[in-house]
């Protein structure tokens, strides 16, 4: 009887499967393989798996990837009610307003 339990106990780990955990695991990131081995040991590159990013035209767009140094600190907590007040065009629920 003893036996048994000990065998189960053993091989029901409940835990999160990592690299740390797990002989010889290795999770990837599933980005799947660009190309096949060949017989001698190398690498053979099928053009027809590799990724291309299509990138649109950027010249005109006007937003910047940094924020500026002269923006204004805020002070306290910033609510929806203040979100809002910045926006007068917008419609106010009666929840948020009250």
């Amino acid at each position: 009887m003893f036996g048994i339990t000990r065998c189960i106990t053993r091989g029901a780990s409940r835990q999160q499967l990592s690299s740390k955990r797990g002989r010889n695991h290795y999770k990837g990131t599933g980005s799947g393989a660009m190309g096949r081995h060949t017989k001698r040991g190398g690498y053979f590159i099928e053009w027809e798996k590799v990724r291309s990013f299509v990138v649109p035209d950027l010249t005109a767009f006007k937003l910047l990837p940094y924020v500026s140094r002269s923006t204004q600190k805020t002070t306290g907590a910033f609510t929806a009610q203040d979100y809002f007040r910045k926006n007068e065009t917008t419609v106010v629920p009666e929840k948020i307003a009250s």
